[in-house]
């Protein structure tokens, strides 16, 4: 968010409504950026560990793996990074009626393949998901997150995506009548609200 006093994974508030989004979020703000919460490749596994994508004794290995190779995990967290801002460009345009551009389509499209391609089928009670295993390559937990980007793109919840006028942040707004406006009313629409309020006592 934009002026949190202290910013870390902890305080991070996951509000995105899809992994993807979530993972678009880990600026604090597109309007006006200030903290970046993917830092270190640390970060970025501890981010996945707090969304559910790691166990935490996975990511302690990759923790472990990270400080052992630091060059790989230095190109992990660049390759997130640049996963991020691609998706963002292509959520954020659609988001304002805009199409992507269709380079940012063909990129996307190879990461979906390669997502795909690494997957394995589950069965769970009542259908398959789709798994990865993430002791191959440090980089092999953004396969979920572009396995989600691949599944929102596709799915009828598409037109429901939301930029928050506060922050730029992504969100999917599930609401019934769709009339969510802010990613959080706890940061963003509180302070739009104590916005208003100065300036109606300044009014009078």
């Amino acid at each position: 968010m934009m002026t949190d006093s202290i910013r870390t994974l902890e305080t991070l508030e996951i509000v995105g409504g899809a992994l993807c989004l979530d993972f678009v979020n880990t600026i604090n703000s597109r309007v006006n950026p200030e903290h970046d919460y993917l830092m270190y490749y640390s970060d970025l596994a501890g981010w996945a560990n707090k969304v559910g994508i790691l166990p935490s004794s996975h990511a302690n290995q990759l923790y472990e793996r990270a400080n052992q190779n630091i060059e790989e995990a230095d190109e992990a967290l660049k390759a997130a990074r640049d996963l991020r801002e691609l998706l963002y460009r292509i959520f954020s345009k659609l988001v304002n009626g805009s199409n992507p551009k269709k380079e940012d389509m063909v990129s996307f499209v190879r990461y979906y393949g390669e997502s795909i391609s690494q997957g394995q089928f589950f069965k769970t009670e009542k259908h398959y998901m789709t798994v990865w295993r993430f002791d191959q390559a440090l980089d092999a937990l953004l396969l979920p997150i572009i396995h989600s980007a691949g599944e929102l793109l596709q799915s009828d919840d598409l037109p429901h995506v939301k930029e928050c006028p506060g922050c730029g942040w992504l969100f999917l707004d599930t609401s019934k009548n769709q009339s969510r406006r802010w990613c959080s009313m706890n940061t963003c629409g509180a302070r739009d609200k104590m916005r208003r309020y100065h300036k109606r006592k300044q009014a009078k």
